[in-house]
């Protein structure tokens, strides 16, 4: 439960473990309430990364951005993310948005996504995305037409995708440790294609 004018910020990333499943509930319980939510989930083995998240706005000017972001990087790897934004009747003049990205960086790799926008309300700007894929060709091409070799254009590719969210904690060494953690995690499960 949020209160009135409050700011609500969780930065997360996951990784480990067999199956991970995480359920995040958040309800606005009041105007002006700001709500931001980031996560990133990595899967480098036969792992199972599952995020459930569930926000609530039943004030005005209710205001919330979710990001979550995945990395599976082994054939026998799995994400799920399903998460529900409920804009209700009352919550006029909301702002409300959610962005699911997932990178598969192995042919069977599987992730399965579903965002969930509820509208109820009609004076709201809302919007929400979720982009499978793996690397663009294009993204790669502009590495190697200033000298960078493939492999090291993907690695650059890959752990840049993943510091969108890691970059959302507060304090630099804590950034510094994941960013680091994740590096050397992925290392090794990387293709070299």
């Amino acid at each position: 439960m949020q209160g009135s004018r409050s700011v609500y910020e969780l930065t997360e990333v996951s990784t480990g473990g067999k199956l991970s499943r995480h359920n995040v509930h958040v309800q606005q319980e009041g105007p002006d309430t700001i709500t931001e939510l980031s996560s990133f989930h990595l899967s480098i083995g036969d792992q199972l990364q599952d995020l459930h998240s569930k926000l609530v706005l039943d004030h005005p000017r209710g205001f919330s951005r979710q990001l979550h972001k995945v990395i599976v990087a082994h054939s026998l790897g799995q994400a799920v993310f399903d998460g529900n934004v409920q804009v209700n009747r009352e919550a006029q003049q909301t702002d409300a948005g959610q962005l699911s990205r997932s990178l598969l960086l192995e042919p069977r790799a599987t992730v399965n996504v579903k965002p969930n926008l509820q509208i109820i309300a009609d004076d709201v700007k809302c919007s929400h995305g979720a982009a499978i894929s793996d690397l663009e060709e294009d993204q790669l091409f502009y590495f190697q037409a200033r000298g960078i070799d493939k492999s090291a254009a993907r690695k650059a590719l890959i752990f840049s995708f993943a510091a969108e969210v890691i970059e959302q904690f507060p304090d630099a060494t804590l950034q510094k440790k994941v960013g680091n953690l994740i590096t050397t995690l992925l290392t090794p499960a990387l293709p070299s294609r």
